[in-house]
């Protein structure tokens, strides 16, 4: 596995759960990541597959990351930066649902989905339960931020998703049965 360009990359992802990630792109053809920020779990899934990463974000920030909104900001000039050089990558800058609407109506489906966009309560289980119809029979559902300061993160897996598994901050539905 390759970790080390994402290790280098700004975020909050902790090595462990990179190498979580980049085992699982490993083994998936097409991957959405739902939340990609600066890029550093998106190097480290893209770097690993040799399939797509679409990397869906409207790249606006939020009050914990400050940032201009809109493809044209600061943040996503940031993520095209980390991520030069990487041709899996398919930036999307959509609203996750939207970008559902758009890749499921042109027939994709996932192997791996992986969600830290929005950390609220609704946000999350919507993003569970729109992306969920967009994976493949044997796709691995999965996130950041299960525990710390998002509630409604763990509140939305446990109600929408049993069994699941942790590994670090990770939730994932790989293995749980």
């Amino acid at each position: 596995m390759n970790i080390e360009r994402a290790l280098a990359t700004d975020g909050w992802m902790e090595e462990a759960e990179l190498e979580y990630l980049a085992s699982v792109a490993s083994k998936s053809r097409v991957i959405a990541e739902l939340g990609s920020w600066k890029g550093r779990s998106a190097v480290a899934m893209a770097q690993n597959t040799r399939g797509a990463v679409f990397c869906i974000d409207r790249w606006g920030g939020n009050a914990l990351t400050g940032g201009e909104y809109g493809a044209a900001g600061a943040i996503f000039a940031e993520f095209q930066t980390n991520t030069q050089g990487i041709p899996n990558i398919v930036p999307v800058t959509l609203d996750t649902v939207s970008a559902a609407r758009l890749l499921g109506s042109v027939g994709l489906r996932f192997d791996m989905v992986f969600i830290d966009a929005c950390h609220e309560y609704e946000a999350v289980k919507r993003d569970i339960e729109t992306w969920r119809e967009l994976l493949t029979p044997q796709g691995i559902l999965c996130g950041h931020d299960f525990f710390g300061n998002y509630p409604g993160v763990s509140q939305a897996v446990r109600e929408l998703l049993t069994p699941f598994r942790l590994i670090n901050n990770i939730w994932t539905t790989e293995g749980a049965l």
